[in-house]
């Protein structure tokens, strides 16, 4: 059996989170049931099970109310991110969010 260190289970939480959601913004630009819409569908949920996964190994090691949020700020930071590479727009208010949601972190987990 594979086994991971804590922190690479994080990260790889975070990131097949963020996959997921990149998946999913693929499988909108589709009709629902179109051989295209169930594939781009079908990656997301994949990636979606190996979040799961990760994630039911990391609350082995973690305390929930620390590391859900810390997983979350930094999943909005890696997908807000990955927006802009494809072209999305930040506002000032979003930056700010962001801003406050690494803050938050910082206290959360300091």
């Amino acid at each position: 059996m594979l086994t991971l260190s804590p922190a690479w289970l994080i990260v790889i939480g975070i990131l097949t989170t963020a996959v997921a959601q990149v998946l999913l913004k693929k499988a909108s630009g589709f009709e629902i049931r179109t051989s295209a819409w169930i594939v781009w569908m079908g990656l997301s949920a994949a990636s979606y099970v190996v979040s799961f996964v990760a994630y039911s190994r990391i609350l082995k090691y973690f305390a929930l109310n620390k590391v859900y949020p810390a997983m979350t700020v930094a999943q909005i930071i890696l997908i807000t991110l990955i927006g802009l590479w494809l072209g999305e727009a930040v506002d000032g208010r979003q930056l700010l969010g962001l801003l406050f949601g690494v803050l938050a972190i910082y206290l959360i987990l300091g």
